[in-house]
């Protein structure tokens, strides 16, 4: 028994594990390309798609506890895996909140990439006109939630998030959304500047000043214009 639980280990250290080394090696030599260099295509992910599903995987932290591949359990027994069973875990791991949303992914890659090498990413998901993350919010239309914006740090300061951010905004007309949201840290500057100079603005601004520490998380929102409009009039480029 002990010597066919380690034939499996291998195969799936000869199957799923190469694929996550080479997106990871592919990472690294386009940030050793250096800054500046990058023909960067921005496009939907196939969640149903295994290879853009690894893609996102090799960049995303695991956000729900799933028992994986190489897992220790009870008296440090590590968890040993099909190899089709520790993919699913894994995807589900890190992407089972986007599956169940329904939530549209949206990477940025390199275009002349051999592998697919994902070096920044944002989650796009449609919901109902009602309140917000507040209860005591105000009313929000039928709005696109922007999430989990995300660039790789070497490739920060390039424009990579705000084309993100603008494939968003094409996506919500696309879907005939005039409304945008999503939630930012107080204290985030950076991230604060990036939607504040695409126009977003605080959904509910106190009256009153008050730090940042003590606000927590902003709730920040953009209109859109009608469908129709065309992308520079709507400052989209």
């Amino acid at each position: 028994l002990a010597r066919a639980l380690r034939c499996r280990n291998i195969l799936y250290m000869l199957t799923a594990a190469p694929l996550a080394a080479r997106s990871y090696i592919a990472l690294c030599s386009l940030a050793a390309a250096g800054r500046g260099h990058l023909g960067v295509v921005i496009r939907a992910a196939n969640l149903t798609d295994p290879g853009d599903c690894e893609a996102l995987c090799c960049v995303r932290k695991p956000v729900e506890f799933v028992v994986e591949q190489g897992s220790k359990g009870f008296l440090g027994q590590v968890a040993v895996l099909e190899p089709e069973v520790a993919r699913r875990r894994r995807v589900q791991a890190r992407l089972g909140s986007a599956i169940r949303d329904k939530a549209r992914v949206l990477i940025a890659a390199d275009a002349g990439a051999a592998e697919l090498a994902v070096i920044g990413t944002v989650d796009c998901v449609a919901l109902p006109a009602g309140k917000g993350r507040r209860a005591m919010g105000p009313e929000l239309p039928q709005r696109l939630l922007i999430r989990n914006l995300w660039v790789a740090e070497a490739f920060r300061r390039q424009g990579i998030g705000r084309r993100l951010m603008d494939a968003a905004e094409e996506l919500a007309a696309e879907m005939h959304i005039e409304f945008l949201s999503l939630d930012v840290l107080a204290d985030n500057e950076p991230a604060r500047r990036l939607y504040e100079g695409l126009g977003f603005t605080d959904l509910e601004p106190p009256p009153v000043p008050v730090p940042n520490w003590l606000r927590g998380a902003l709730s920040l929102g953009k209109a859109l214009a009608p469908p129709g409009v065309t992308a520079e009039a709507r400052g989209v480029h």
